[in-house]
């Protein structure tokens, strides 16, 4: 029997965007918990530790693959010609990017 190559590549995706999905589902109440009040003090008071930003920038991390892992599917269903596909990947990879850096800057500015 012969196995189709890149089958399992789909779980793998299932699985990632599923992980993604409950890591942002049990940070954003444990996020709202632990506020450290209302108003620009209380924001910044609530970034001002490493376990924080790192916890964020993983929030930003996952939300983006989750987003990328989404996106992808609905290319690969709707955008069928290759010479059109490519470039959308291309163009949200470079987008996605962005804001990874861009909140990379943001919560390493807080101090």
């Amino acid at each position: 029997m012969r196995r189709v190559g890149g089958a399992r590549r789909g779980l793998d995706l299932w699985l990632v965007q599923r992980v993604s999905a409950v890591y942002m589902a049990l940070f954003l109440p444990a996020f709202w918990f632990c506020r450290a009040g209302t108003g620009y003090a209380g924001w910044h008071a609530q970034f001002l530790g490493l376990p924080m930003k790192a916890a964020a920038l993983l929030f930003v991390a996952a939300l983006l693959l989750h987003a990328w892992i989404g996106l992808r599917e609905i290319l690969i269903d709707y955008v069928h010609p290759l010479a059109w596909r490519l470039p959308l990947y291309f163009l949200f990879a470079v987008a996605y990017a962005g804001c990874l850096v861009w909140a990379v800057d943001i919560l390493w500015k807080v101090q």
